[in-house]
C-alpha cells in the first residue's frame, strides 16, 4: 500500500477469524521492524510471537484469572507512575463515557472481546530488560508502531492492548520469556471479522482540536 493508505487503515480490530497468519508473514514483519531507530541504538526490545497451541493455552489461563476476579498486575504498573495528569484523565473519560454509544449499548460484546483476547490467531509480545531506563519503554513504542503499520501493509488487524499484559506470570510461561525482562506490551495479530459488530468502523474517537496540542514557535 501507499504510506497513507496503511496510515489510515491504522484502528484496533476487536475481532479477529480464525484464519492462521502465515509464520513467515509474521518473521518478514519483525524482521523489517528491526530497524526502528532506538536511544545509541541500544535496541533493548525483544519480540516473543505467541501462537497456535500456546497461545490457546494462554488465552485459557487468561480467562480463568479474569473469571475469578484476579485483579490485574501488569509489569509496567510497577515501573512507571500510574497518576495520570488532568490532561490526558479528561480524555480516558471522554472516550469511557462514549463507549456505550458506540456500541448501541451492547457493552457485552466489546467484554467478550476484550475476555478472549479478541480471538488474535498470533500475539506479539514486546519486552525490556527489568534494569532499562525509561528512554527503553519510548524505544519499546516506537518498535510497536512499526510492526503494527508493517503488519496493516501485510493485509492484517492489530490489536494493541493492555489487557493482554495483565498477568505476566501467563505470559513468561507461555512464551517463554525470562524473569529478567519486563513483559512491556502486547499486539494481536489476525485478519479482521469483518461481520463482526464489534469491529463497528463507525467506533473512533474524536482527537482533540489540532490548535490545542500543536504549537509553532519562531
Amino acid at each position: 500500500m501507499e504510506f497513507n493508505d496503511v496510515y489510515d487503515h491504522e484502528r484496533v480490530t476487536r475481532k479477529f477469524t480464525n484464519r492462521k497468519v502465515n509464520e513467515k508473514v509474521l518473521a518478514r514483519i519483525v524482521k523489517k521492524a528491526q530497524e526502528s531507530p532506538s536511544l545509541l541504538n541500544s535496541q533493548p526490545w525483544r519480540i516473543y510471537m505467541v501462537t497456535e497451541n500456546a497461545l490457546s493455552s494462554l488465552k485459557r489461563e487468561v480467562k480463568q484469572q479474569l473469571d475469578e476476579n484476579v485483579k490485574p498486575h501488569e509489569d509496567f504498573a510497577t515501573t512507571l507512575s500510574l497518576n495520570w495528569d488532568s490532561y490526558p484523565s479528561q480524555n480516558m473519560a471522554a472516550v469511557g463515557a462514549t463507549l456505550p454509544y458506540f456500541f448501541h449499548n451492547k457493552m457485552d460484546l466489546f467484554k467478550d472481546a476484550n475476555d478472549t483476547m479478541f480471538n488474535a490467531q498470533a500475539v506479539a509480545y514486546l519486552t525490556i530488560p527489568r534494569s532499562s531506563p525509561a528512554w527503553s519503554v519510548f524505544d519499546l513504542g516506537i518498535l510497536a508502531q512499526s510492526i503494527m503499520l508493517l503488519a496493516i501493509d501485510e493485509g492484517l488487524g492489530v490489536m494493541p492492548a493492555h489487557s493482554m499484559v495483565a498477568y505476566p506470570e501467563i505470559v513468561r510461561k507461555y512464551g517463554q520469556i525470562p524473569e529478567d525482562e519486563l513483559v512491556g506490551m502486547a499486539i494481536g495479530l489476525g485478519y479482521k471479522d469483518k461481520l463482526a459488530e464489534v469491529n463497528d468502523p463507525k467506533f473512533f474517537p474524536e482527537r482533540l482540536p489540532f490548535e490545542k496540542v500543536y504549537k509553532l514557535v519562531k
